[in-house]
């Protein structure tokens, strides 16, 4: 690998992954992939009080996507969902110093996404279900009844 894509920190972050696994019972589970690199990962989040107290992920990926998954459940494990919703691909990227990849290289671009692709296609998710959760035909008759 002499390709400078393959810093020391991103080696070390693939070989040596953060939170890889899997949860019991999962809040959120998302998976996705990115068929260009071959790269299958599945995200699963335990949510309390609109915090994400834990994340794992399990998959095959390159030592990119690898890398960027490990950064990434590092980055918002602790946070409250609106951080992990508002985080920028630049935060992950800058993390292994990976922001020159969007004009270079398209093709790892995806690669080192995939990971916040399928954090956020899971955080929507989550709360689409949570507010579909609290919402009931009473409730919606009872607030059409009260326009007038």
């Amino acid at each position: 690998m002499s390709d400078p894509i393959y810093t020391e920190i991103i080696i070390d972050e693939a070989r040596n992954p953060q939170n890889e696994g899997t949860l019991e019972n999962p809040d959120i589970s998302q998976h996705d992939s990115n068929p260009m690199c071959g790269d299958s990962i599945t995200l699963q989040m335990n949510v309390t009080d609109d915090s994400i107290n834990d994340i794992k992920w399990s998959g095959e990926g390159c030592t990119i996507c690898k890398a960027c998954t490990s950064v990434l459940t590092q980055l918002i494990k602790g946070k409250n969902i609106d951080f992990a919703k508002n985080m920028k691909k630049e935060e992950i990227l800058s993390e292994l110093g990976l922001e020159y990849l969007a004009k270079q290289s398209p093709v790892r671009i995806k690669c080192a996404l995939l990971s916040m692709k399928a954090l956020k296609l899971g955080l929507y998710s989550y709360l689409a279900k949570k507010l579909a959760g609290s919402l009931s035909l009473d409730n919606l008759k009872e607030d059409a009844a009260n326009l007038y």
